[in-house]
């Protein structure tokens, strides 16, 4: 984590805890009624009943978005490797063709430029979904692999194996999108959050005696909940935040078949 995204998280949560202290220092003298310990039992009940059920809805966001993160994060992996078998498998072509495994290590360069500089972009953008449907580079790959002349026996088992990677590339290009424009549904968000607001002000409610006690109580509470809400609300949105996907290994892949076109 960089400083930038560490004082992005630290400072909220900080800012929060202190609310949340003063907050309960200037209202608990009003909020709390004479007979509040007495009915110990019954705030028991509802911390019981009420917290396994937020336990079970933060949980199950919490391992969605951990889910998706987890698959995109393999798929665009999966769709690097399979644009680095093609150039790899373009190896066993001859050297008479020179300029057709050059033509496609141009387009392979073109279509990975894409990714990193117009998809990604466009992948980051929560407002609109992103286009599922093939891009001109890809087709651009598919129409410089079908320019591979195939004289002989292992031409044809390289050729089929370039164009059952585009085909690979293809599908995985499909389910990347899919996942970066999958987001949760904001009902489910609306209720995880005022269930959070209903069990701090029930604590905020909470007979404790000693104001120190109920203060560690709460605060710790509040930043726990907060922190919650950041970190499904950064694994829901992968390539932007503090825990997002990183695109470093796609610019290496650039920088790799820049070099090769040089």
């Amino acid at each position: 984590m960089t400083k930038i995204n560490f004082i992005r998280t630290i400072v909220p949560l900080l800012l929060l805890g202190t609310v949340t202290a003063l907050t309960l220092l200037l209202v608990k003298d009003y909020v709390q009624y004479k007979e509040i310990y007495d009915d110990v039992a019954a705030w028991s009940a509802f911390f019981s009943v009420f917290g396994i059920v937020y336990a079970i809805i933060a949980g199950f966001l919490l391992v969605t978005v951990l889910t998706k993160y987890s698959n995109l994060s393999q798929t665009i992996e999966d769709e690097l490797n399979a644009i680095e078998s093609i150039r790899d498998f373009l190896t066993y072509v001859g050297d008479e063709q020179k300029e057709m495994k050059k033509g496609v290590k141009n387009a392979l360069l073109n279509y990975a430029t894409s990714l990193l500089v117009k998809e990604w972009k466009e992948m980051s953008d929560s407002r609109e979904p992103m286009d599922s449907d093939t891009s001109m580079e890809l087709y651009e790959v598919m129409r410089k692999s079908k320019e591979i002349v195939v004289d002989s026996e292992s031409d044809r088992i390289v050729f089929s194996a370039i164009i059952a990677n585009i085909s690979d590339i293809t599908k995985l290009r499909t389910r990347r999108i899919a996942l970066a424009n999958d987001r949760l549904p904001p009902r489910l968000k609306l209720l995880m959050i005022f269930m959070s607001i209903i069990i701090i002000a029930a604590f905020l409610l909470l007979g404790v005696q000693n104001i120190i006690t109920h203060i560690t109580i709460l605060v710790s509470l509040s930043i726990s909940i907060k922190l919650l809400y950041m970190i499904i609300e950064d694994l829901d949105h992968p390539f932007y935040g503090i825990w997002n996907i990183d695109c470093m290994p796609l610019e290496e892949l650039v920088k790799r078949f820049s070099t090769d076109a040089d």
